[in-house]
């Protein structure tokens, strides 16, 4: 497999089967994760189980191992924009995970102020906004890498897999 179809594959994999399956995990803990309804019964070992497993299988996905020529700078902006969605997201779990463990401490009669859970909050939104950045970087970038992917370096326009409409 030649390394831009890897990379392709290790890109689609993770929106697959990380941000979609986060994106699911994300709105139980949301749901479940309000200040003012900590003293009820949630689930918060489930959903740091749920983001401990979304956030393994992104980082099984080893975009280092892609060897990119330096003279291909789409797969090498793929490459770097992957890596730093894979941090963020990385970042973003960490902080749910915090979250979910500090109302569990005070669910179980453990202090945590309002203020100290406002402090975690506002850390998770940073971190998301920064994963939202991040992913809307890479399908930009994946747009353009998917779009302008040929099969030869040739000027004959069969050689292109996804033409534009200036090359119909």
């Amino acid at each position: 497999m030649d390394y831009r179809t890897e990379l392709l594959n290790m890109v689609n994999r993770f929106s697959i089967e990380s941000v979609e399956e986060f994106k699911e995990a994300e709105m139980l803990i949301v749901r479940d994760s309000r200040f003012k309804s900590i003293r009820k019964k949630k689930d918060y070992d489930g959903h740091v189980r749920m983001l401990r497993q979304v956030k393994n299988k992104a980082l099984r996905i080893d975009p280092k191992s892609v060897q990119v020529p330096e003279d291909d700078i789409d797969a090498t902006y793929m490459k770097k924009s992957f890596e730093k969605c894979l941090l963020a997201f990385s970042a973003v779990c960490d902080g749910y995970v915090q979250m979910q463990m500090a109302l569990k401490d005070k669910s179980e009669g453990a202090k945590l102020s309002y203020g100290q859970y406002k402090e975690i909050n506002n850390k998770v939104k940073s971190a998301r906004v920064k994963l939202n950045e991040c992913l809307d970087e890479m399908n930009i970038i994946y747009a353009n890498f998917t779009e302008y992917s040929y099969t030869d370096n040739s000027e004959d326009l069969s050689g292109v897999e996804y033409k534009t409409y200036d090359q119909l």
